[in-house]
């Protein structure tokens, strides 16, 4: 709702919903689902021409337009527990600790 009242310029968005009925709101929501807000078509045209650019000049095979756009962002990949254990270890000031069966003799 909140996109839709910017995509319309009116910062009264509850006013804005009063004033629609639900089957004008289902119209709306349905037609913005196809057809992107300005924000994302913004981005859309900026992700593309960098790429273009990038790939002009750059040569790299392996860019897309989605490397360069920046609403799409890529889903964060799970570390397994070593990756993390050798992350934490370049901490300043961290403890690190361990479980109690783990072998370490005091």
């Amino acid at each position: 709702m909140l996109r839709l009242s910017h995509e319309f310029k009116r910062a009264d968005w509850r006013r804005m919903l009063s004033e629609m009925t639900a089957t004008e709101l289902a119209d709306w929501l349905h037609f913005f689902n196809e057809t992107p807000f300005t924000l994302q078509l913004i981005d859309h045209a900026f992700s593309g021409l960098n790429f273009t650019v990038a790939s002009v000049f750059g040569g790299s095979d392996n860019l897309s337009p989605e490397d360069f756009s920046v609403l799409l962002r890529k889903p964060a990949v799970d570390m397994d527990d070593e990756t993390m254990m050798a992350v934490s270890e370049g901490i300043a000031g961290g403890v690190r600790y361990e479980p109690t069966n783990s072998g370490s003799h005091d």
